[in-house]
């Protein structure tokens, strides 16, 4: 029934991310019916957490929709385009021969030396009638 008023076509843009680009908040109409952008903007620019005020925002105001917001910020001062990102440290893993691994894994599992029964005894049980 509600088919005649909803907009089945995305609304999409292409954007070069360049030095001019401080942040992108992508959001559903639920904010966009009540917060203009220059509120969002300013919004996204000065608060920590801006993506969750955005939407107490739009919720305080009374969207009937429903709200969701990201808020990206491009930090470029931070990173020297020249310069490639330092690389996570190495592991180095040391694989041995199964016969050692066996070995260990038999030592690992089995119970320390004072536990282990000495005697080939069988244990005594009690039986009670």
């Amino acid at each position: 029934m509600l088919k005649q008023f909803v907009v089945a076509e995305p609304e999409i843009q292409d954007q070069e991310v360049d030095q001019d680009y401080e942040l992108v908040v992508l959001a559903s109409d639920g904010l966009w019916d009540v917060v203009r952008n220059e509120d969002a903007v300013q919004i996204a620019q000065t608060e920590k957490g801006a993506a969750r005020k955005l939407t107490e925002t739009a919720f305080g105001r009374g969207s009937a929709d429903n709200i969701t917001c990201i808020v990206v910020k491009f930090h470029h001062d931070k990173a020297d385009p020249e310069e490639p990102p330092p690389s996570p440290p190495q592991q180095n893993f040391e694989v041995k021969p199964e016969s050692e691994e066996t070995e260990e894994n038999d030592k690992a599992n089995s119970p320390p030396e004072e536990c282990q029964q000495t005697s080939k005894e069988e244990p005594h049980t009690t039986h009670q009638s």
